[in-house]
């Protein structure tokens, strides 16, 4: 029952896996991952205790109340799935009674501690994967570029960007523009907003990465279908990281802007280029007529560089640590092919990953959230394997030492 219901409800990747499954335990093994989730694994049995201890050292430290709470339901529900355990035991040593009635009565008493130890157990699964949402964040940045494929590239930019727009404007998040900048037929070279949502980080970060298009632009005129890119940056904006600037590290330059703008724009001197010294990192603005507001929206795209950086820097040890991941996420993977010829969507980082629709799609309501919850749910049972995994690699490398000693 645990089984079908994990499944079914939670895990569709696991029909394409090995499986095995005897009264009390399911050991899954994926063809991808290689890698296996079981409540009776001593891997599993080794991580539940130490998230116990990890729950009672940080009650006591009074530590991080958010990561309290969460420990706190996971270690309700191990107590609860133990006591249950311990109660299918005892009926068990039962087994032998002769008297019919109180066989009966004991099946009875066994289906119904069964049943609650499948929901304990669904319970607890899901528990564990909310576990591995460690990073939450209040705002970020959002930036989209149009990249290989000349005008059509522009063009698929601009719709892009337009799903995204009302995709936010369908969850209710506060959205501030930095930077938009148009071609004259439509398209977009590049924009960058600042988005303000409890929940915006959880999904946005999921649609980092390159964008491929396949489909007849409309400047083709022989019909032939182009491909081409975007590239989509999700940079999170946390209140713990200090990005001051200081003036002094700063190379200020500007120039007139290039491009349809009309005779204002390209007989002025609008346009800044930004050089941070430190780091030599560059930013350009000039889509604005002011050169003070064009001075803004450069910092402003400095910034957020500078705090990409020093994100990176702080996740570098724990990166480095990693297994290689499929769906990783990474900005530089091909994430996703959007072929207009088939009306299909495909998602590169997980099983199945293909949609049909893309006029809902683009609408940027519920089909487009479906699917970033599908991400969502696969990166987190990988995040969750791996956490375990570790457990178990530094209770073999603790026990190594100690025989050392």
């Amino acid at each position: 029952m645990f089984l079908r219901k994990i499944i079914t409800n939670h895990c569709p990747f696991l029909l394409r896996s090995n499986f095995r499954l005897d009264k009390r335990s399911i050991t899954v093994t994926h063809r991808k991952y290689s890698n296996s989730i079981s409540f009776q694994d001593e891997k599993v049995k080794t991580f539940l205790e130490n998230l116990r201890k990890e729950f009672y050292d940080l009650r006591v430290n009074n530590e991080d109340y958010q990561r309290i709470n969460k420990l706190s339901e996971v270690v309700r529900s191990i107590e609860q799935r133990n006591v249950l355990l311990g109660n299918i035991t005892s009926l068990d040593d039962m087994k032998n009674e002769k008297d019919e009635d109180m066989r009966q009565l004991i099946k009875e008493e066994n289906q119904v501690y069964a049943d609650l130890l499948s929901k304990t157990e669904d319970q607890l699964f899901q528990q564990m994967l909310t576990l591995a949402d460690d990073e939450s964040y209040s705002s970020l940045i959002f930036e989209v570029n149009a990249g290989a494929g000349g005008q059509e590239a522009m063009l698929f930019a601009g719709e892009l960007f337009d799903t995204y727009w009302n995709f936010m404007q369908y969850k209710g998040w506060e959205v501030e523009p930095l930077d938009e900048d148009r071609t004259d037929i439509g398209g977009l070279r590049h924009a960058n907003l600042i988005v303000h949502g409890e929940d915006a980080y959880d999904y946005l970060k999921y649609e980092a990465g390159v964008h491929r298009v396949q489909r007849i632009p409309a400047t083709e005129k022989a019909g032939r279908v182009h491909t081409s890119t975007i590239s989509i940056a999700v940079i999170p904006r946390p209140d713990d990281i200090d990005c001051t600037i200081n003036e002094k590290d700063l190379k200020i330059e500007t120039k007139r802007a290039s491009g349809a703008g009309g005779q204002h724009v390209n007989t002025t001197d609008s346009a800044v280029r930004i050089v941070h010294l430190p780091t030599g990192i560059a930013v350009e603005a000039q889509s604005q007529r002011s050169q003070l507001k064009n001075r803004e929206i450069a910092i402003a795209r400095l910034q957020a560089k500078l705090l990409q950086k020093k994100l990176e820097e702080s996740d570098a040890n724990k990166s480095a640590t990693r297994k290689s991941q499929v769906g990783s996420l990474n900005r530089n993977e091909k994430i996703r092919t959007y072929n207009f010829a088939q009306d299909r969507i495909t998602d590169h980082r997980i099983l199945g990953g293909t949609v049909h629709n893309l006029d809902e799609y683009f609408k940027g309501n519920q089909h487009l959230e479906s699917l970033i919850e599908r991400l969502a749910r696969e990166n987190r049972k990988i995040k969750l394997l791996e956490m375990i995994s570790n457990v178990v690699a530094k209770d073999l490398l603790e026990e190594a030492e100690n025989k050392k000693k």
